[in-house]
């Protein structure tokens, strides 16, 4: 079955905690240590920029626990938090479906599963009442998205080399580019030059039909670690939100089976790491 996984947890600590930037490291050590699902752990160390995996930080509600370096994350015993995880389907992966107490480098906590949700591929396809709605994108977490993706295939290895950074201001072609990337990870390998070549043709298609209707986007800087030499490494990406319409039905119905995917996998780079978070949303307009 084409299926992608989302399972949400409960996540305690069971004294008080200064958790890592990005938080997302604690699922992870859980991961890779064989605690919870075990069968993830390639995919965890899998350096595919378009790995079909997401692991969120820790956080409630809309609030992600990162840090911009200017402060520690303290989290006090028993809060209250959620983490999420998505994944394709794999043969066996329920048999994985496990909670409990674990220690952290990090500290102890307690992980109890809050949800699973399962989700057929081919479903996605069916899009209805879109017509009289706008497409609403809000960036949970710093958003790495590169405009090189939007390079014609034919010059893109011909600037290679070239580093932009990330934008932080991106349109709205370059943010379904990359949705249409994460959705076509799941079939398979998205590194050729066909999928590059299709990817740059969304994207400036979608940029011709597209109508703002209104954002808030701000750039954000997070910390991801540390390098050999213990210097703190960092990153800067979008976080915010943007309100559209795609005035052409076709792109406008791919944009959404494809934005429907990242809700899950997220956006861009990072997002093994908890980067790219996104909540999509079809919003009715008003008569």
């Amino acid at each position: 079955m084409l299926a992608l996984v989302k399972t949400t947890y409960n996540v305690t600590p069971l004294t008080d905690v200064v958790l890592p930037s990005p938080s997302s490291k604690v699922l992870k050590y859980l991961i890779l240590s064989g605690k919870l699902f075990p069968s993830l752990a390639n995919l965890v160390k899998s350096r595919d920029k378009q790995k079909p995996f997401f692991i969120s930080n820790l956080g409630y509600g809309d609030v992600r626990l990162i840090s911009d370096g200017s402060e520690v994350i303290k989290i006090n015993a028993n809060s209250r938090l959620k983490a999420t995880l998505s994944f394709p389907f794999l043969d066996g992966i329920q048999n994985e479906i496990t909670e409990g107490v674990y220690e952290t480098p990090y500290g102890k906590f307690s992980f109890l599963l809050d949800s699973i949700e399962i989700v057929d591929i081919k479903s996605l396809k069916n899009v209805n009442n879109y017509e009289n709605a706008n497409i609403y994108v809000k960036f949970l977490t710093p958003t790495l998205l590169s405009s090189k993706i939007l390079l014609p295939p034919s010059l893109a290895s011909k600037y290679k080399q070239v580093n932009s950074g990330f934008s932080l201001l991106p349109s709205i072609g370059l943010i379904i580019a990359y949705a249409y990337r994460n959705y076509y990870a799941i079939l398979g390998n998205t590194n050729g030059e066909e999928y590059a070549s299709r990817a740059f043709k969304l994207g400036v298609l979608i940029n011709a039909f597209t109508k703002i209707v209104g954002f808030n986007l701000r750039p954000k800087t997070v910390i991801i670690g540390r390098d050999s030499k213990k210097r703190l490494r960092e990153t800067r990406g979008t976080i915010g939100w943007i309100e559209f319409d795609v005035v052409h039905d076709k792109f406008k119905r791919l944009a959404i089976e494809y934005l429907l995917i990242a809700s899950y996998l997220g956006l861009g780079r990072g997002r093994g790491i908890g980067l790219g978070e996104i909540k999509f949303e079809l919003k009715r307009r008003k008569d």
